[in-house]
């Protein structure tokens, strides 16, 4: 039973003694682990008993080896008594809650970064030496700082602009100056409407859109009032925009803006971050650090670190420093870029250890953004002064010695090497502003504001300078230790104040000489001068014409009206001009007076006076109203000579005498070209109208020779095809010097004309043929009779052979066709003296009587119906004409054969001149010729338009249309050209009328 017992509780403790083994070997680990940490990691108890100190913290707090279970925290530090540090301690040790806090050791002249952890026994610290950041911190601080004082001493507005348009960043020169106590988070149109106008606009879009730097000077309204001189740089947050108040510099100095744009990026400062990683390269341990650091990846425990970041094998610092220290343990400290996830920089040290190797590791991001910040800014300043020519400097208000901000210029006309301090800086100065210089600087450290400095020094190459300073004193505990400002060169400022000065007393002199009355105001309306000349007419003293005064020289019912319009111009800066009656001293005579004024502005426009003169109109007052009514009559004559040129019959045009542009041409000349005449004006007329010995005409008319009813002729590209003519008149136009400035044109179509000389020919011909065949046919009607009368004869002869017989007929039948033929004939001729009642058949049947033979020998089918016995009154022999033009077209349509086809029925006929119709007849003639194209249908029914050439004069379907007008008829008509289906038909429709009112054609 004792040996059962004894072998049941060796379990038990077996199983303590291993649990004790491992715990243990944790410890070992872990305190290997912190052994390894290069912070440093210092611990005491309840009582503040230092109990343990790595070796981090015994080197950085000087700690001995003897002090740890010995001494405590208080007695090691005893500086820390009574500060705000040992109030935090205390803190820590009764709440229990964890603090951080940045503290400055005095005695080791150490700045710590402290991690106050409780734990079970008391309190436990982990803390790094953070002296060098401070120290660069407070580097950068001082950099930004002297940055924000040059830029806030500055003259200069310099604001910042994003690519949202609100403001990030303004000096205090660009809060006075745009009057406002802030405009961080502004936005700039909103803030300042009228940079919605030109020319702010266009230059801010194309600084910010188009990365293009712009420079201006432009006017702000009010409630600014205030002429800038504007410089719009892009960089890469934005745009940078500097301006400057140039309203009161009086033109006198070119100044270049300059820009600049502080970018101050405050990062949070991140305690580092802790991995171990094992032999396989599977991490072992994370502190909360290193999980957040490396977040983006997720859990990361027990994972492979080559596999998880894959970009580490792409990277030459990982590859050199951690497979060394794993392997030849070889610490190594390097900064290196992680990309997505991470985008980190990060400053690795790599220690090795038993079981492989421990990374310490720190996001350094921001210091990297720093240091490029601070470069930006440094390179940003210099650019500045570069630009603005422009010196800072900051001198040693204890030993006087200057240093000068990078890119600074020589603006005291030495190399700036050659002014190392404030002794040389006196020596190339006039003696006679050095103790006004030591004043201001007197001043500036007792105020502590901004002085500022005018001064003259002598430059290397003996020229002397005129020179404005701006600056102000740095205290430190109500002592001066530094100057700081900057210098401008305002040379030509000064020259051209001096030269203001001495043309003002020429000027005086001058208008106290001049006969007319000259007169001055204040911008604000009170009258500041008057010539003596002025003065001697109202007998009043200048000291009379201050405040209202000058008002008493006015006639009484004039005094208001001159009163409210001077107060207008005065008060929006317009030209005050009218007219008024001012009474002459001599004699109290009221004489009328021209009285005008101008303002005369500075650069920005800003009103310096006004300046006026008044001119005694009394003796031309009195032809006012006559030289009006000349005006008025000479305006009306220009706007009918105007209106006359516009709508002229005839062509006229203005040409350039150099390269022959149209410089002007009128609505029908246009006509004639056929373009409208937004196309022509600016052409060359030989471009337009490129027609045979039309620039020959036009160099004799710029030679100075008129060229007079010149007949031009041949095509226009707008019309091809149609040959034209034209009646041209070219004449030059003189100017003041007798030079030719211009050639007018007079141009006169004349095509129609000559189609219609043509075409009058032609019917004189083909009416001397009607009355020849007239002539003929009535001579020859008594022959025809007798021979008809003889065959008659012949034919009632009993013993006439039964062939000759047959011969008989056949003869008196073609001697009837003949009769027939030569009857038509002398109707066609005669000309009817009224209307008759006649039908369509009577009316269709003479015209094709007149074409069997043409439509015989053309192989044309006549296919002729007469639905309607209808008559209707005309003059016949006019519809004849119009049925012989269309039945001759159609047999010209078919020369290789086809068929006619006429048609005459009853029918209404409905159009919007009479939407209730009306009755009449309808003749239809249709062939089944080639049929018409749609340009020719749409000139079909123009004069002298023709489609057979020499063969046609283009007049027939246009007499047609008004024979059938004139009848109060309707011709329409309608053509296809398919390939199986193609002719025209042409609808003749005349109406049932009682009567007709027109003559015959």
């Amino acid at each position: 039973m004792f040996d059962r017992m004894t072998s049941s509780t060796t379990v038990p403790v077996n199983r303590r003694a291993r649990f004790r083994r491992e715990a243990d070997a944790e410890n070992d680990y872990l305190a290997r682990l912190i052994a390894q940490i290069p912070e440093a990691v210092l611990c005491f108890d309840h009582s503040w008993v230092i109990t343990y100190a790595n070796a981090e913290a015994i080197r950085i707090s000087r700690i001995q080896p003897t002090d740890i279970h010995s001494k405590t925290f208080w007695e090691l530090f005893p500086d820390t008594l009574g500060t705000e540090l040992e109030r935090i301690y205390h803190d820590v040790m009764h709440t229990r809650v964890s603090q951080h806090v940045e503290h400055f050791y005095e005695p080791l002249d150490i700045w710590f970064e402290i991690h106050i952890l409780p734990t079970d026994d008391g309190v436990s610290l982990y803390y790094r030496d953070i002296t060098a950041r401070k120290a660069a911190e407070g580097r950068r601080d001082q950099a930004v700082g002297q940055l924000q004082q040059i830029f806030d001493s500055d003259a200069d507005s310099i604001v910042c602009i994003d690519p949202n348009w609100n403001c990030t960043f303004a000096n205090r020169a660009a809060l006075s100056i745009l009057k406002t106590d802030n405009l961080i988070g502004e936005n700039l149109w909103e803030r300042f409407p009228s940079n919605r106008h030109e020319p702010f606009r266009s230059n801010y879009l194309a600084a910010m859109e188009r990365r293009i730097p712009t420079e201006f000077e432009a006017y702000y309204p009010a409630p600014l009032d205030v002429w800038f001189k504007v410089s719009a740089r892009p960089y890469e947050d934005g745009i940078i925009v500097l301006s400057s108040d140039i309203t009161d510099r009086k033109g006198a100095e070119f100044l270049r803006d300059t820009s600049i744009r502080q970018l101050r990026q405050v990062l949070e400062t991140t305690t580092d971050a802790v991995a171990s990683i094992d032999r396989n390269w599977n991490f072992s341990f994370l502190n909360r650090r290193a999980k957040e650091l490396l977040s983006p990846k997720g859990e990361l425990l027990g994972k492979n670190f080559w596999r998880e970041f894959p970009v580490a094998t792409q990277s030459r610092e990982i590859l050199d420093h951690l497979p060394r220290a794993m392997n030849e343990g070889v610490a190594a400290e390097f900064e290196v870029f992680y990309p997505d996830p991470l985008n980190l920089w990060l400053s690795i040290q790599s220690r090795p250890f038993d079981d492989g190797i421990v990374l310490f590791f720190r996001d350094v991001t921001y210091r990297r953004q720093a240091n490029i910040v601070l470069q930006q800014q440094q390179d940003l300043l210099a650019s500045i002064q570069k630009t603005a020519l422009v010196a800072t400097w900051d001198i040693e208000y204890a030993t006087g010695k200057v240093s000068y901000g990078a890119g600074s210029y020589p603006v005291f006309g030495h190399p700036l090497a050659d002014v190392p301090d404030y002794r040389a800086f006196k020596k190339i100065v006039l003696p006679e502003y050095i103790p006004l210089i030591n004043a201001s600087i007197q001043e500036g450290v007792q105020t502590g504001q901004m002085v500022v400095r005018d001064f003259q020094v002598r430059a290397a190459d003996g020229r002397i300078l005129w020179l404005e300073s701006r600056g102000h004193a740095v205290m430190v505990d109500g002592v001066p230790t530094h100057l700081r400002g900057l210098t401008i060169d305002i040379t030509a400022r000064k020259k051209n104040e001096e030269a203001l000065v001495a043309s003002e007393a020429r000027y005086r002199v001058l208008a106290d000489l001049n006969p007319q009355a000259i007169w001055m105001g204040a911008p604000d309306g009170s009258i500041t001068y008057a010539n003596q000349n002025f003065l001697d007419y109202l007998g009043l003293t200048m000291d009379e014409l201050r405040g209202a005064g000058w008002l008493t020289a006015f006639h009484p019912n004039d005094r208001q009206r001159v009163l409210e319009t001077w107060n207008h111009s005065v008060a929006i800066g317009e030209d005050f001009d009218l007219e008024a009656r001012m009474i002459r001293a001599r004699d109290g005579h009221a004489r009328w007076w021209w009285v005008r004024a101008q303002t005369v502005r500075d650069e920005s426009g800003k009103i310096l006076h006004w300046l006026g003169v008044a001119i005694d109109i009394d003796d031309r007052k009195t032809f006012a109203e006559t030289l009006q009514q000349r005006q008025e009559e000479t305006e009306r004559q220009r706007a009918e000579l105007e209106a006359i040129y516009e709508n002229a019959p005839i062509g006229l045009s203005l040409l350039d005498p150099v390269e022959l542009r149209y410089l002007r041409i009128n609505d029908r000349q246009a006509q004639t070209i056929d373009l409208p005449k937004e196309k022509i004006i600016g052409q060359v007329i030989t471009d337009v109208t490129p027609l045979p010995g039309l620039k020959e005409l036009l160099q004799m008319a710029v030679a100075g020779q008129s060229v007079r009813n010149h007949l031009l002729e041949g095509e226009l590209p707008t019309r091809p095809g149609e040959h034209r003519y034209w009646n041209v008149s070219y004449s030059p136009v003189y100017n003041v010097n007798n030079k030719v400035e211009a050639i007018a044109a007079v141009i006169m179509e004349m095509t129609n004309q000559k189609k219609a000389e043509a075409a009058l020919i032609q019917s004189e011909k083909l009416a001397a043929v009607g009355r020849l065949a007239s002539s003929i046919s009535h001579e020859i009607n008594n022959p025809l009779e007798a021979i008809t009368n003889l065959l008659y004869l012949i034919d009632l002869s009993r013993d006439l052979p039964e062939n000759v017989r047959r011969y008989v007929h056949t003869a008196q039948n073609e001697l009837s066709r003949v009769c027939q033929i030569a009857t038509q004939t002398l109707r066609f001729h005669r000309q009817a003296v009224r209307a008759t009642r006649v039908s369509a058949e009577e009316l269709v049947d003479a015209v094709l009587n007149l074409y069997q033979g043409r439509l015989a020998n053309s192989s044309i089918k006549v296919e002729a119906t007469y639905a309607s016995p209808t008559t209707v009154l005309c003059f016949e022999n006019d519809i004849r004409q119009v049925l012989n033009n269309l039945i001759a077209n159609a047999i010209d349509a078919m020369r290789q054969g086809g068929r006619l086809l006429v048609r005459a029925h009853d029918a209404i006929d409905y159009s919007s001149q009479y939407p209730q119709g009306r009755s009449g007849i309808r003749i239809t003639i249709a062939d089944t010729g080639h049929g018409m194209s749609p340009s020719v249908q749409a000139r079909l029914f123009e004069p002298f338009y023709t489609t057979k050439d020499l063969n046609g004069t283009g007049l027939g379907l246009w007499i047609s249309a008004g024979i059938v007008l004139r009848h109060q008829g309707r011709l329409t008509f309608r053509s296809n050209q398919h390939a199986i289906h193609h002719g025209s038909v042409f609808s003749l429709f005349l109406p049932s009328v009682e009567e007709v009112s027109i003559e015959p054609q």
